[in-house]
């Protein structure tokens, strides 16, 4: 149900809207009766947790999170250009897997990553990807004033096909395009942004991100008890994001 209302969020042809309990209590108690306010009140007070869970709908996570610093906020573009380490990166994809672009912004004083851009495709030649990204690196400094492309890094997954698309980005876009170094590093890059104090996410302008930030959980055992382990799949953004960062990573 968390996947279906992310998904349905995202589409123009559906409203997704919340209601809980704490509508009519005021006004209908009837509706509802003593007991059951009783009993969602008693959870309140001893475990808010599951209480915003059961009782309110809200997204919370099953104890299994791998990141629990993940924070929703809406980024304005005055706000997006205050931000002065901008970090990019790619996850290639074709199909099934998508490839994903996304960008965000590196606060390494208050430990905080800020996403606030992204970018998906199926079945897209390097050209068609690539000019994805001049578009994206494409804008006015100011409000009111003239766009142009700024040059920045772009990181990407190392893999034997991207080879091709990083020189096609190269030669016919003049994109500054370099694989992470990602050898053996994916359970530090896992772990470095679940240290971080917070990663802020604008769910309207990267709902898939902020869906694979939200609802990526740690493994279980064959009892349904909780392993050390992160299983792949649903995670191009945050690949992406992991690459974005990978030198940061190394450096901190």
């Amino acid at each position: 149900m968390n996947v279906e209302r992310l998904e349905r969020v995202r589409r123009d042809d559906t409203l997704v809207r919340g209601s809980s309990y704490l509508d009519v209590i005021e006004t209908h108690p009837d509706w509802l009766g003593a007991p059951f306010v009783e009993e969602a009140e008693y959870l309140r007070d001893t475990n808010e947790q599951a209480w915003r869970w059961e009782y309110l709908g809200e997204i919370t996570g099953t104890g299994g999170a791998v990141f629990d610093n993940v924070r929703e906020a809406r980024l304005s573009d005055s706000r997006i250009r205050t931000f002065q380490r901008i970090r990019n990166g790619v996850d290639w994809g074709w199909f099934p897997d998508p490839w994903r672009f996304v960008r965000c912004a590196w606060e390494p004083d208050a430990r905080r990553l800020l996403v606030f851009e992204e970018h998906s495709a199926n079945k897209m030649m390097p050209a068609d990807t690539g000019k994805i990204v001049v578009d994206s690196l494409t804008f006015p400094d100011e409000a009111g004033g003239e766009a142009y492309f700024h040059d920045q890094m772009v990181w990407c997954d190392d893999t034997p096909d991207s080879k091709v698309q990083m020189n096609v980005w190269r030669r016919e876009l003049g994109l500054r395009v370099h694989a992470a170094r990602k050898a053996r590093m994916r359970r530090l890059s896992y772990e470095w942004l679940a240290g971080l104090r917070e990663i802020v996410i604008d769910s309207e302008r990267c709902p898939l991100t902020f869906s694979e930030f939200t609802l990526k959980e740690f493994e279980k055992d064959k009892e349904g008890n909780w392993i050390d382990e992160i299983p792949d799949g649903n995670d191009h953004s945050i690949d992406a994001v992991r690459y974005a960062m990978l030198d940061d990573v190394l450096r901190g």
